[in-house]
């Protein structure tokens, strides 16, 4: 299993989608497992039940859906951007999957944060915690990581060819 990981907006979901396709395997976003395994009518988006469940019982629920995967299958699983805060599922993906971080630059991210919309745990000041969760969770995906891929502004299909060389190599 390939797992991708990275802050909110690094491109996770777009990158795995055309590898996946590329590579011939299944495709799972964490986000979306979420979702079903909570409600399969999916009344619910991965921030909603983050707010109504609250941070201990969407890492649990998050926990769940990684174990819900075999990661000794071939595959690519994007994980959510908090995933790596979160003991549980981490300890699940490194037992037997390759650990890709896309390492994209603080400015880019959080452009896209704001035109995405600001999470809930960002609204009081975005710029100020985003900047705080940042510096954070990089240093937590750098230390977890087999493979680091440093990105700025490139396409999904320009990032595919250096995860790849990256894996053959």
């Amino acid at each position: 299993m390939i797992v991708l990981m990275g802050i909110k907006h690094s491109g996770k979901t777009s990158l795995g989608r055309i590898t996946a396709v590329t590579l011939n395997i299944p495709f799972f976003d964490l986000d979306d497992l979420l979702e079903t395994q909570y409600s399969k009518e999916r009344l619910y988006s991965f921030r909603e039940l983050y707010i109504k469940i609250g941070e201990k019982g969407f890492r649990d629920l998050e926990t769940k859906a990684v174990k819900s995967i075999s990661m000794e299958s071939k595959g690519i699983l994007a994980l959510g951007g908090g995933t790596i805060e979160n003991i549980g599922a981490m300890k699940t993906v490194k037992k037997a999957a390759l650990l890709v971080f896309l390492d994209t630059e603080e400015e880019i991210l959080f452009k896209r944060i704001k035109e995405n919309g600001v999470p809930p745990f960002l609204e009081k000041s975005p710029k100020e915690l985003f900047h705080k969760l940042y510096k954070k969770r990089r240093i937590l995906y750098s230390e977890a990581a087999d493979i680091t891929l440093k990105l700025t502004n490139e396409s999904p299909e320009e990032i595919l060819q250096l995860l790849i060389k990256e894996i053959e190599d």
